[in-house]
């Protein structure tokens, strides 16, 4: 399909061959696997995946003018058509023009019908949360789960969108309709947006969806921050594995399961996996006017899959436990199932201490989120942590060397390929963190209103510590299966060799008598040679020792001067 193609009306579950994995295919069957996928079009296809294609929506050099088959009317959107304006100024905006006018990834667009973009375009989940201004009040919870019920709050005459007191909206998933109502109320900057709705790591030369780091100075200015982080989750089969990835193909943002391929562990089932769920939170914090002079944010989470487990399954809790003597049990559990949730109540939990330090520092808001993403990276150390254990435990048992498929030097070191590649690239996210919200400018060593911060600042630079610690390990293992290949290699050489040297022998042994015989053969005479057989000892015999003794001459040399000596 091309650049203007109308989108296919045909959609249904993926085939049971999709493999979410098929993107890493060699080259060379990539071409056959799409072919199997022609007639297969799903509303919930996975982008960037062999079912999906890539640059059928054009690519980053295609004219920003050209016409998108995708593109709708902009009217009573003032916010969407903002957006489109300033895009030939912002480039990178013209990608989440497009991402709203889809609702979701563009190469998702000619696999949705007119009524998947519609329904994907209304999803709707906020809770807005607002502060109270004194010490006996309670936060309060406002649930959103309709585009007509935000309409109708924002339209409503006694809304106030500059309260008298502190609130946050939060926001799981986005879509455009979700953008559109935030976007005009509060006229946000677009790159907020812009920055939550893909996760890609890498990019290649052609992509449209391209987001090229900005200059720190000018990301430093900005009043929004994004957090990377990845979330480990356990699958005990592969069609469990399966069903996450399609649970991630029904969110608007683009989120992946990233598989460590690693499950040959003695202790592991076969068919469990721990992947890692690639995830992002955004806060937006508004700048407050002359008369303004209460904290307004907006937090967006991701959604939460419901297949598989969290890593090692058992939560967190951030508050301590209660004593013997209290005799008190919490009435409301922690929720563990769902981020967005989690986020609310500990949010909603916030000390009176963390209340006060909103007006004067609005970055509190991100203590309860920066406090779910330093347990996940914390999850994140100790499983790479086990994982490079197992493969040094596995490297000084010799049993487990070899070149087996599960088991041995090569797939050791095609274990380590992923930590090597990934552990850097946590690094940046965590150090982002420090050198964003969590940065020396944002915070102050004397001012007791920073303490929380101050603290979470801490958490992180042990977390940045132990990924530099993981970070050096897997570069040493590296070097040292390495080696050990190379030695393994050496001896499987030198063996060869000890047999090459029996065959030589042989050949040394037997080459002269074959000579001898083959020489002496040339008569035909049989009867004749009676007489005359011992001249065929007599001539091969010395020749024989001749040959062993020119090849074994070093040896015999060597015997010689120890004679001597």
């Amino acid at each position: 399909m091309v650049l203007g193609e109308k989108p296919h009306k045909r959609v249904g579950p993926s085939p049971s061959w999709a493999s979410p994995a098929g993107h890493l295919l060699p080259v060379s069957q990539q071409k056959r696997i799409r072919n199997r996928f022609q007639g297969h079009n799903s509303n919930n296809v996975l982008p960037h995946s062999n079912e999906a294609g890539t640059y059928h929506i054009g690519d980053v050099y295609t004219p920003l003018e050209q016409k998108r088959p995708w593109e709708i009317n902009t009217d009573f959107m003032p916010y969407l058509k903002h957006i489109k304006n300033i895009s030939r100024g912002w480039p990178s905006l013209s990608y989440l023009a497009s991402w709203m006018e889809v609702t979701t990834s563009p190469v998702k667009w000619r696999h949705l019908t007119e009524e998947d973009r519609e329904t994907r375009a209304k999803h709707t989940r906020v809770v807005m949360i607002d502060f109270p201004q004194d010490i006996d009040g309670e936060p309060t919870r406002t649930s959103i789960n309709s585009i007509h019920e935000l309409r109708r709050l924002f339209e409503q005459y006694d809304f106030n969108h500059s309260p008298d007191h502190s609130r946050l909206f939060v926001i799981e998933d986005l879509s455009r309709d979700v953008i559109e109502a935030f976007g005009s109320a509060y006229d946000i900057d677009p790159h907020f947006w812009r920055g939550h709705i893909s996760d890609y790591l890498w990019y290649n030369t052609r992509d449209p969806w391209v987001e090229l780091e900005e200059l720190p100075h000018i990301t430093r200015s900005r009043n929004f921050y994004h957090f990377r982080y990845v979330h480990p989750r356990y699958f005990k089969s592969k069609e469990s594995q399966l069903r996450a990835t399609q649970e991630a193909r029904r969110m608007n943002v683009l989120r992946r399961l990233d598989d460590d391929r690693i499950s040959a562990s003695l202790l592991d089932d076969e068919q469990a996996s721990v992947n890692m769920w690639r995830s992002k939170a955004s806060l937006w914090l508004r700048r407050n006017g002359k008369h303004q002079k209460h904290t307004l944010g907006i937090l967006i989470v991701d959604p939460s899959i419901k297949e598989g487990y969290p890593l090692w399954g058992k939560g967190f809790n951030f508050e301590p436990p209660p004593s013997l003597a209290s005799k008190s049990v919490p009435a409301v559990p922690v929720p563990k199932d769902s981020l967005f949730e989690a986020v609310i109540h500990w949010t909603m939990k916030m000390s009176m201490q963390q209340l006060n330090e909103l007006e004067g520092h609005p970055n509190t808001f991100a203590v309860a989120i920066l406090s779910i993403i330093a347990i996940e990276w914390l999850t994140v150390k100790e499983y790479v942590t086990t994982r490079l254990t197992q493969i040094e435990w596995e490297l000084e048992v010799p049993d487990f060397r070899g070149h087996g498929e599960k088991y041995g030097l090569d797939a050791s070191l095609k274990w380590l390929h992923p930590f090597r590649r990934n552990v850097p690239r946590y690094r940046k996210w965590v150090t982002n963190i420090l050198n964003g919200i969590l940065g020396d400018k944002n915070l102050s060593p004397t001012d007791s209103k920073d303490q929380s911060l101050r603290d979470l600042r801490e958490d992180f630079l042990i977390i940045l510590k132990d990924l530099e610690t993981l970070q050096a390990q897997v570069q040493d293992l590296v070097r040292v299966v390495t080696a050990i290949i190379s030695i393994e290699e050496a001896k499987r050489s030198a063996e060869q060799n000890k047999s090459l040297a029996r065959l030589t022998y042989l050949a040394v042994v037997f080459v002269p008598l074959s000579f001898v015989s083959s020489f002496f053969s040339m008569n035909s005479d049989i009867a004749s040679l009676r007489t005359t057989f011992w001249i065929f000892f007599a001539v091969a015999v010395p020749l024989t020792l001749l040959s062993l003794s020119v090849t074994r001459w070093w040896a015999i040399t060597r015997w010689l001067r120890r004679g001597r000596d």
